[in-house]
């Protein structure tokens, strides 16, 4: 009963925001390709003009490679460039996720091959070119991290990529 309360709550809560969702455009939702670490396709909701969620599924290489999921709550902090005299508006954004990675070791390490599963935090900040006139924008992310990999109790975790989404 407390858990079906508190899920209406937050929904309630959420609601105003979604009602007012903008991105380029005011389209909220945003699909594309991100290059780096991890490469693969990458998706992006606002809520308001502050507020997003960031999501990707691909393959990342450090520290083990593999298949990599992660998902992050972003907050815009302020505009560094805005669409008044260039054609975009270039946002400083940061913010907090989680990242699962299931990797394979092709190494030969400790008298065996590892392969398992990883959980990790991540803790974005990154640059954002969004073009009010146009349905895309261009990013780009740095994001240190702590990973927490078999058989290492922690590993520091560095990723980072350049991007960019169209918005439906």
């Amino acid at each position: 009963m407390i858990r079906r309360t508190l899920l209406i709550g937050l929904l309630l809560l959420m609601l105003p925001a979604l009602a007012h969702a903008q991105g380029p455009q005011n389209r909220p939702f945003g699909l594309g390709l991100a290059l780096g670490e991890p490469t693969g396709i990458t998706g992006k909701y606002w809520f308001s003009h502050k507020n997003t969620l960031q999501f990707a599924a691909g393959w990342g290489y450090y520290p083990h490679g593999g298949g990599a999921l992660y998902c992050d709550y972003l907050y815009n902090v302020f505009p560094l460039v805005r669409a008044r005299k260039v054609s975009f508006n270039l946002l400083l954004y940061m913010g907090i996720g989680g990242k699962i990675g299931f990797w394979n070791d092709d190494y030969y390490h400790h008298e065996h091959y590892d392969a398992g599963v990883s959980l990790g935090v991540r803790i974005p900040f990154g640059l954002t070119m969004v073009f009010p006139k146009a349905p895309f924008e261009v990013f780009l992310e740095l994001v240190p991290g702590l990973a927490f990999i078999h058989p290492h109790p922690f590993w520091f975790d560095f990723d980072g990529c350049i991007g960019g989404r169209f918005y439906f």
